[in-house]
């Protein structure tokens, strides 16, 4: 689930490029225990200006140092993906667009490295469709990009801080 002030959404994350290891170890991962699917809470903005995006664009140039995700609307049944796609709509795509920003969510993660602990963990910078998320996931998974135009997407890029 994602969060954002009062609304929140239920996705499914699916990796589209880098390191795979890096969002296992940034993501909350359901265990026996707790078979529900955790919530990331976005808790700050960063504006969508170019020294900005250039500076995220800079992470995405190492395949190790980040991990690119396209959050889908996910839900039990026909009706349930229908609500989660408006949720995620309205809550988040028109949201984040209209502030001209990217969400961010600063997560300690599942690291059992103490040197990654110590660094601070992860970043999770959450996308609103805009030219910087297409040309992406244009570059990576081009079937992909109209496909999920239709039903609303956020771009995820996880990166070590």
């Amino acid at each position: 689930h994602l969060a954002l002030k009062n609304d929140a959404a239920a996705v499914q994350m699916h990796f589209l490029s880098g390191s795979q290891q890096l969002a296992q170890l940034a993501l909350p991962q359901p265990s026996v225990s707790s078979p529900a699917a955790a919530t990331l809470r976005i808790a700050q903005r960063m504006r969508l200006d170019p020294a900005q995006l250039e500076g995220v664009g800079l992470r995405m140039q190492s395949e190790a140092e980040h991990c690119l995700l396209l959050a889908l609307p996910c839900g039990r049944d026909p009706l349930d993906v229908h609500a989660q796609t408006r949720a995620l709509r309205t809550g988040f795509i028109t949201y984040l667009q209209n502030k001209q920003a990217a969400g961010i969510i600063n997560v300690t993660g599942n690291a059992p490295s103490p040197a990654v602990q110590a660094s601070g963990g992860f970043v999770l910078h959450i996308f609103p469709p805009c030219d910087f998320t297409d040309q992406h996931v244009a570059r990576v998974a081009p079937d992909l990009l109209s496909s999920a135009a239709d039903s609303g997407h956020l771009m995820v890029v996880v990166a070590a801080m």
